[in-house]
């Protein structure tokens, strides 16, 4: 029986066949390959270093956007009063923080009450450089934000992000510190909440209470969450993980604290959101279907190869 020529209608049909699946998965490989976010960090202004209105040289009073417009501002963040709260933030510019004249105090900042200072432990007033706990910079070296974090006092800090994939988890992290205003005795609580539009999380916390940063989970010797009175805690960096459900959302960093009266504050710097490193489900499928077909045109041009031998 004679051989099966080549160019029989049905070997025509299967070459065929075989070379558009090979070309459409090594489109989809492409296409998969190719998918990535617009831009690595979605924040703009995230080192809170573009203002606008006026601050003093160490800083000063940030606006509320409501009943508090006296103080400077941040490029593409809104600070807002919360539930009808006179919100009270302020923002550091790099720079030395130490008060120096007081000791045990931080740099003098005006805000919406007037002088304001943050306890800065082991600063000696007259020292050279002056300072102690208080950082100068933020961790990425700009600059930082201190809020009240108790209730009637607290602000929400805000950006609209754009170009988000509903589906696609991002990640926000930041770094934050706690401390209390200067001349108050009483131990106090402090953190952040978090959300991407209705989502929301809290940094280090213990039931209802909330925690400072992770190496200060408890004051030393007790079992009480919080800061000692009088103490800073350092920077610690949190990462959130949030998954879009729109491609325009809200980002909001709610300050809290307790006990009233007694203002907690919280410290936030050095803000990113990116695409989360865990790859996407359609990506990895595209991606498998273009290995498969990759090996499927190997496959189709070998056969053609014994087929023009065998003619």
């Amino acid at each position: 029986m004679a051989q099966e020529s080549s160019s029989t209608p049905h070997t025509l049909r299967t070459n065929r066949l075989l070379r558009n699946i090979a070309l459409t998965g090594l489109l989809a490989l492409g296409s998969g390959i190719s998918e990535a976010p617009a831009r690595a960090d979605a924040i703009l202004n995230g080192m809170f270093t573009s203002t606008t209105g006026t601050f003093g040289a160490a800083g000063g009073g940030l606006n509320t956007q409501g009943d508090y417009t006296s103080g400077g501002s941040l490029s593409n963040w809104t600070i807002a009063d919360v539930n009808g709260s006179s919100g009270l933030a302020f923002l550091y510019l790099e720079g030395d923080q130490g008060s120096s004249s007081t000791a045990g105090e931080g740099i003098a900042l005006s805000g919406r009450f007037g002088n304001f200072s943050v306890y800065d432990p082991g600063n000696v007033a007259g020292s050279t450089p002056s300072g102690g706990a208080i950082p100068n910079t933020s961790p990425g070296g700009g600059n930082f934000i201190s809020a009240d974090g108790a209730s009637g006092y607290n602000v929400a800090i805000e950006q609209t992000i754009s170009d988000l994939t509903a589906g696609v988890a991002y990640a926000v992290s930041f770094y934050y510190a706690a401390g209390q205003q200067y001349n108050y005795s009483s131990n106090t609580t402090e953190g952040w909440q978090v959300s991407l539009e209705n989502s929301a999380q809290t940094t280090q916390t213990t039931g209802a209470n909330i925690q400072d940063t992770p190496s200060q989970a408890h004051i030393s010797g007790t079992n009480t969450p919080g800061l000692a009175n009088g103490g800073f805690q350092s920077w610690a960096q949190d990462t959130m993980t949030f998954t879009a459900t729109s491609s325009t959302q809200v980002l909001t960093f709610l300050s809290l604290g307790t006990p009233s009266g007694q203002p907690p504050i919280d410290f936030l710097s050095d803000v990113s959101l990116n695409i989360s490193p865990a790859p996407e489900p359609f990506s990895g499928a595209m991606s498998g279907i273009g290995v498969a077909s990759m090996i499927a045109l190997f496959w189709f041009r070998k056969k053609r190869a014994r087929e023009g031998t065998a003619s």
